[in-house]
């Protein structure tokens, strides 16, 4: 009596469920880069406008990775200025565009 088995039929990498769906995620995100690139102006001026307080603790946290040797009030000032001369640039760029 011998014993043959049939070797389970594999599936090609390339059809892989999984990779499927990364192929999916990466193609989104990309999509979204894309979208965001071409908006730039436009969201940051959302951001100021509805999101600023959270975007302000956002830039102190990563700033105080870089420069943990400053000061939260420095910090604060310095992301500040740049948020406020960021969303004035963006806001002239719009008005520009829409003349």
């Amino acid at each position: 009596m011998s014993v043959t088995s049939d070797p389970a039929p594999k599936k090609s990498f390339l059809s892989s469920v999984w990779l499927k769906g990364f192929a999916g995620f990466v193609s989104l995100l990309l999509f979204f880069a894309i979208v965001i690139y071409a908006n730039t102006s436009r969201v940051v001026v959302l951001l100021d406008e509805h999101l600023y307080e959270e975007t302000l603790t956002i830039c102190v946290v990563v700033f105080g990775w870089v420069a943990p040797d400053r000061q939260k009030v420095e910090l604060q000032t310095f992301c500040n200025v740049a948020m406020f001369t960021l969303a004035e640039q963006s806001q002239n760029e719009l008005d520009g565009a829409e003349k």
